[in-house]
């Protein structure tokens, strides 16, 4: 269980993880460095420089020593933080990242590594968000999440496709994990060997790379496909040594490991000798994890071949492994103590508080914005409301102009109407005028034209000449009244006549009419009756009145038969002064009345048409019936 669980561990984490450590490093030996670097730190006077050598301190230490490297890393971030220097911070937070990924704390190194990538993407620094992107695929690998990790990963390797020709070493290190990722899968042997020839060529120029392993160590796996697995196993051990040489523990050990992997390839090794020094190693870099592997393979290796002596010495180092708090370093390295989790919590419950802190700020804001946003709501709630009331009141007033408009326009169309139907009427009266003109004065002018005729004969006595000549005064005088009416009713037609009623005394009006057709009146020998009270007054226009009570006159004496009474009266109600005249016509009432209905042939038709528009015209009106039996009634009012 011990082995299988270290060895997934262990196979994978050092080469994806491990080869972005210290690519910048150069010497015979990383050990070596270490003294410059250490002197290099104490003569630091600023606190930039001082996080920049802590920084490669702790990288050069996670080759030869993890807890060392965390130790360094630790102070390289705390100091960072203080500094607000993202760069200090995202590196620490890488080297955080792989040393819990080597302690096979997966998401606690995710957790660092992650933070790194978002503050290397913050930089813009696509080198170190490679390395942070390793870090992240070889712990979702290791922990069972193929998904993510083929995610990472491929967002890793498409990365370095893209960086510019200096960072060439890491473009390299990611073809050698691409062939490390591949070299299984029959279907890319021709891809991963392309690669491997591509990341040699570039790793030329950087003798010192620990990629440069890892590429001899997959041609040292072809040869074994190759049958050549005596020379494969003697290419490795050098490589081993050259690793330890160079201080770099951790590849030794892998290096060692892939002589474990010759097995799956056909080629069987002496595995007590390898792993024999692989353990050695191990317990000088102070792995506890990559102890227990290595004991684990020779507690196995020696129960299989019966050596009690050994299975006891192995099963007790496992047993003193197993029991050690993984997370407590070296206690010989006094300075170095610290308990890791504890580190990790505290740091945890920091951030917590941190992160509580933010998000009661950013309650605190969204509080201020949302009553902000309830003002500017409010506001413009107000604003809008005023907006359609000012909308709505220029609509009504809109609306109450264009009803008054409409009004005035439907009024105008019906005093347009009003006035062509009265221009239409006066256009047809204007041509029965003329017809009834043409008629009436006809049949004078004939009567006029005979007796002429007659008295041009001189077969006449004188009192038939002076008869005949009254008879031609008398029509003659008929003609001319009417004419005159007809004269005066068309000039207050045509000029726009304007009533202005003035009080005027009936009597004399009807007394001037009756005078006027006195003659008439003496040859039927009519008797009148008049009623009409001296001191009676109505108010009217006294030249229409006056024409008014002529014409009717003039229709009842030429009604009335010979010898009649016409009686005259006159009563008020109501404020309106009504007044009759009555004559007994006999036959000749009913005759009369049929006559007045042709208006284009008679005259005293004419003439009662023009009374009754004076009577219109005066605000009164006019009736002409027959009143009991044969007599004539002739009414207006005013």
């Amino acid at each position: 269980m011990i082995k299988a669980f270290i060895h997934k561990r262990y196979t994978t984490v050092i080469l994806v993880c491990w080869l972005w450590m210290l690519p910048a490093l150069r010497g015979h030996g990383q050990a070596a460095i270490l003294p410059g670097l250490k002197q290099d730190l104490a003569q630091q006077r600023d606190s930039a420089g001082y996080v920049a050598v802590l920084g490669k301190i702790g990288a050069l230490y996670a080759s030869i020593h993890l807890d060392s490297s965390f130790y360094y890393a630790r102070q390289m971030l705390e100091i960072a933080t203080r500094l607000h220097d993202v760069s200090g911070m995202a590196d620490a937070n890488n080297m955080l990242g792989w040393y819990y990924t080597a302690k096979t704390d997966y998401n606690v190194g995710i957790t660092y590594a992650y933070k790194a990538l978002l503050q290397n993407e913050q930089l813009g620094d696509s080198a170190q968000m490679i390395r942070s992107l390793n870090i992240i695929y070889g712990c979702y690998k290791n922990s069972g999440h193929p998904v993510e990790a083929n995610n990472y990963f491929y967002r890793a390797f498409h990365m370095a496709n893209r960086l510019p020709p200096e960072k060439d070493s890491i473009a390299a290190t990611m073809l050698v994990n691409y062939a490390w990722r591949f070299f299984n899968d029959s279907t890319r042997t021709d891809s991963v060997r392309l690669v491997l020839r591509k990341a040699a060529k570039i790793l030329k120029k950087y003798p010192d790379s620990r990629a440069t392993f890892y590429v001899a160590a997959f041609e040292a796996d072809l040869l074994v496909r190759e049958g050549r697995g005596r020379e494969a196993e003697h290419r490795i051990y050098e490589l081993a040594n050259l690793a330890q040489q160079k201080g770099m523990p951790y590849v030794a050990m892998d290096m060692y490991g892939r002589l474990y992997d010759f097995q799956q390839l056909g080629y069987f090794t002496d595995s007590t000798n390898y792993q024999d020094q692989a353990y050695r190693v191990a317990a000088q870099s102070g792995s506890m994890e990559l102890n227990l592997y290595w004991l684990g393979r020779l507690y196995d290796y020696y129960r299989s071949r019966q050596q009690p002596e050994k299975v006891v010495y192995y099963g007790n180092e496992i047993m003193r492994l197993a029991t050690l708090d993984r997370y407590r370093i070296n206690a010989r390295v006094s300075r170095q103590e610290a308990n890791y989790i504890d580190f990790f919590l505290k740091e945890k419950a920091l951030q917590s508080l941190s992160l509580a802190n933010r998000i009661q700020q950013q309650q605190l804001e969204k509080e201020l914005a949302e009553k902000k946003n309830r003002t500017l709501v409010a506001v413009g709630l107000l604003i809008i409301i005023l907006l359609l009331i000012t909308l709505f009141t220029g609509r009504y007033l809109h609306y109450r102009r264009w009803k008054q408009q409409e009004n005035a326009l439907a009024l105008s169309y019906v005093q347009l109407a009003r006035t062509h139907a009265a221009l239409t009427e006066n256009d047809l009266f204007k041509n029965k005028l003329i017809s009834m003109l043409a008629s009436d004065f006809r049949t004078p002018l004939h009567h006029i034209i005979a007796v002429a005729t007659q008295l041009k004969t001189g077969t006449l006595t004188q009192p038939e000449v002076i008869s005949l000549l009254k008879q031609i005064g008398n029509a003659s005088r008929k003609t001319l009244g009417a004419f005159n009416n007809i004269l005066k009713w068309l000039r207050m037609q045509l000029s726009g006549f304007t009533y202005t009623p003035v009080t005027c005394k009936l009597l004399p009006l009807i007394v001037d009419a009756v005078e006027s057709l006195q003659e008439e009146m003496n040859d039927k020998q009519l008797t009148l009756v008049n009623r009409i009270a001296p001191a009676l007054t109505v108010m009217a226009d006294e030249e229409i009145l006056r024409l008014v009570n002529i014409q009717l006159f003039q229709v009842a004496v030429a009604t009335a038969k010979a010898g009649s009474v016409l009686v005259v009266s006159a009563h008020g109600e109501d404020g309106k002064i009504t007044v009759r005249i009555m004559a007994d016509g006999g036959p000749a009432t009913r005759k009369l009345l049929e006559e007045l209905k042709d208006k284009e042939h008679n005259i005293f038709a004419l003439g009662i048409i023009i009374s009754r528009d004076f009577m219109h015209k005066m605000k009164g009106g006019l009736i002409v019936q027959e009143e009991a039996e044969g007599f004539l009634m002739l009414e207006y009012t005013i």
